[in-house]
């Protein structure tokens, strides 16, 4: 065979062979266009788009998520506004306002309310009514000579502490003169001064000699001592004895405030003059600071000695009151 011959037979056969494929891709185009259902002039339109999509352009097809939010915004929107109209619906006028007062006069912070206490031992004054009466004496056993204590209560969660103490005038020979040196009523402010400095001498001395003195409730012996001592404010009034309606003398009762320092380890003098708290170990230790407003009132041949006291950090939230309860003790009624 020539070799033209040879050529123009291979082209016949190259050429039969494409039209054996199309006519395969047409029948099975077929088969397919009659499985799926006709589409509509815009699904034609649309399909070569989608497939011809990039994600990009998908994705700005897609709603955003900030338009998604707005949504879910507007939606809750609608859910609350319908929410609250059906509450105002169902609650009587006046009630809600009524649970927002409730709620801001809870979260107030206002004093206990005051409430009689008697002690054992005669004495009236006013405390909190959730106080714990932690002593309660009537003090006609044997007292000795330095007096006893005979009641002490307080909220000692935040040791905020009221005592009564009695002494026998006898151990306050100095106290009794300068009442009885004093009968000028113009002179009443220089005399509380004068009782004032008197009954404290022995904190004062406890900070001279670093001692222990009683300047805190159950702060007594060990080697507990007084660093600072500072002596505030005095006065003094006149009550009448009689606790309800009157009818009682007048006695004349001293008032005083003071500062106390306690360090419950052993105290070293450092340079300047100085002080510091140092533990067993050798390390610093914090000291106890206190504020303490005192009244004492002579009756019956006792020296009555009321001391309210409190941290120095809670004395702004509960000076005021504790002073109301210091100044509301009234002397034993003579039986």
């Amino acid at each position: 065979m020539s070799l033209a011959a040879s050529h123009a037979l291979v082209q016949t056969r190259v050429v039969a062979r494409r039209r054996d494929g199309a006519s395969s891709r047409s029948s099975r185009r077929n088969v397919v266009d009659r499985r799926r259902p006709s589409a509509t002039s815009e699904d034609e339109h649309d399909a070569p788009r989608r497939r011809s999509a990039t994600p990009r352009d998908r994705s700005r097809d897609a709603a955003s998520p900030a338009r998604l939010a707005d949504g879910r915004r507007a939606f809750l929107g609608r859910v609350t506004a319908s929410s609250a109209t059906l509450l105002s619906s169902a609650i009587a006028p006046g009630v809600a306002p009524a649970f927002a007062a409730a709620d801001a006069s809870a979260s107030a912070s206002a004093p206990a309310p005051l409430a009689p206490f008697v002690g054992k031992a005669g004495f009236f004054m006013r405390i909190p009514s959730g106080w714990v009466k932690a002593m309660d004496r009537s003090g006609d056993g044997p007292s000795g000579a330095g007096g006893e204590t005979l009641a002490l209560v307080g909220n000692f969660r935040d040791i905020d502490t009221v005592s009564v103490r009695r002494e026998p005038m006898s151990a306050h020979p100095d106290f009794a003169a300068a009442v009885a040196s004093s009968d000028d009523a113009n002179e009443t402010d220089r005399l509380s001064r004068v009782v004032a400095e008197i009954l404290t001498s022995a904190e004062r001395g406890a900070v001279e000699a670093n001692q222990a003195v009683g300047v805190v409730a159950g702060v007594e012996g060990g080697s507990s001592g007084v660093m600072d001592f500072r002596l505030g404010g005095s006065s003094a009034y006149e009550a009448s004895d009689g606790v309800a309606g009157g009818g009682g003398k007048n006695t004349t009762y001293f008032a005083y405030d003071f500062y106390t320092e306690v360090c419950r380890a052993r105290i070293e003098e450092i340079s300047g003059g100085s002080k510091q708290c140092v533990g067993p170990r050798g390390d610093v230790l914090d000291t106890i600071q206190r504020r303490n407003f005192t009244v004492a009132v002579e009756s019956d041949g006792y020296l009555y000695l009321v001391k309210a006291s409190a941290l120095e950090s809670r004395w702004d939230a509960v000076g005021a009151q504790l002073r109301e309860v210091a100044e509301s003790f009234r002397v034993p009624q003579t039986r």
